[in-house]
């Protein structure tokens, strides 16, 4: 079997998915390939990493709703009143809005 096969079953032998015989094919590949090792080792940290990611709750802030909806309502009353001094001040209205750093 080449290199490439047995490259696309390292991480169902690390997951313990393959056969005996599978096993064992890809445990002789692996002793006669430096490249399949260093894949092979490659793909235990990323299963570790994976683990480890699975294992941690994430939790979101306790306001994060409250914040969300805030800022969205302050974008929505700024814009309105942007367009509300665009429309009274005209050109000088636009300059003040960008020099306050609003637009």
């Amino acid at each position: 079997m080449k290199e490439e096969e047995i490259y696309e079953m390292i991480p169902s032998y690390l997951a313990g998915e393959l056969s005996e015989e599978e096993a064992r094919m890809v445990e002789r590949a692996l002793e006669s390939s430096r490249w399949l090792r260093h894949e092979l080792e490659r793909y235990e940290r990323l299963f570790v990493l994976l683990s480890a990611a699975a294992a941690q709750e994430i939790e979101p802030p306790w306001d994060l709703e409250v914040r969300i909806r805030a800022q969205v309502a302050m974008r929505a009353y700024l814009k309105a009143a942007f367009e509300i001094v665009e429309g009274l001040a005209g050109n000088y209205g636009r300059a003040l809005i960008y020099y306050l750093g609003l637009s």
